[in-house]
């Protein structure tokens, strides 16, 4: 994609940032930053991320509504979130009760935020490390033999779908960056 783009613009590039800075808030209040200067220049800047920009993005929003405070005119080009694909894959309609939640936050909470009874689609479970904090929250609440979906790469040729038991999650050798966890 990259090289189908006009030989006269810049490109950056943030992946340095993830390896240099600390954590994630570090690195995306850097992005915010530098996207807002770019943005004040006559040129303007495009910002593009994979996926939708305003869905499981933390530097979309806030650019978003800095933006606006700053006066600097944006324009927002919707693409396809994971969240499409994912339902499609499981062949599921979300509504009108699938909770959508972030691996990171629900890793950090002692209880799942959403009630049992619900359905959720935990986003972000792109480690094991990540996967074995959102198994502990979880299994406060649920069994450790209940079942739940790793979805991984949903909607692209190497999609994998994995029924497990919950206790399981965490020992998935397919889990990266397009994992999710469905939880019936």
């Amino acid at each position: 994609m990259v090289q189908d783009l006009p030989a006269n613009l810049t490109i950056f590039s943030f992946d340095d940032l993830y390896e240099k800075l600390d954590s994630f808030e570090d690195v995306y209040a850097q992005i915010v930053e530098k996207i807002l200067e770019l943005g004040q220049r006559p040129a303007g800047v495009l910002y593009a991320v994979p996926g939708h920009p305003l869905i499981a993005e933390t530097t979309g929003p806030e650019i978003l509504r800095r933006a606006r405070e700053m006066e600097i005119p944006t324009r927002i080009v919707e693409g396809l979130s994971f969240l499409e694909p994912t339902f499609t894959a499981l062949g599921l309609d979300p509504f009108p009760h699938t909770a959508l939640v972030d691996a990171l936050e629900l890793g950090m909470a002692h209880h799942p935020p959403f009630p049992p009874d619900a359905p959720a689609l935990i986003a972000q479970i792109y480690s094991r490390d990540v996967a074995s904090e959102v198994k502990l929250t979880l299994m406060n609440l649920y069994p450790d033999e209940h079942p739940v979906k790793l979805i991984h790469a949903a909607g692209m040729e190497n999609q994998i779908i994995e029924d497990l038991p919950l206790y399981e999650i965490d020992r998935s050798p397919h889990i990266g960056l397009l994992t999710v966890l469905y939880l019936p």
